[in-house]
């Protein structure tokens, strides 16, 4: 699959909770693989993560593809929002 062809879709905890949407990617060009996704997360995910959102600035978390379960019309993660709160 294209990086492109993800671009902007949302992701979503294990428990199908709204974490925010695909804002890029980390690459590690030596070994062509993506090291992790970077997410966009709105204030109320923000704050049950325990992140303090910035006044102009987003929240982009760098979630580690290890961490992905499935990718499809959203990207769902392997972890449920609770388990995310307690890594970030």
């Amino acid at each position: 699959m294209e990086l492109s062809s993800v671009e902007r879709k949302r992701v979503i905890s294990k428990d199908g909770r709204e974490l925010g949407e695909l804002a890029g990617a980390k690459l590690d060009p030596t070994k062509w693989t993506v090291l992790s996704i970077m997410v966009d997360v709105p204030r109320e995910p923000a704050s049950e993560l325990g992140i303090k959102k910035k006044m102009f600035k987003p929240v982009i978390i760098n979630v580690s593809t290890d961490l992905i379960g499935v990718v499809g019309d959203v990207i769902q993660l392997r972890l449920d929002m609770k388990e995310l709160a307690e890594r970030f």
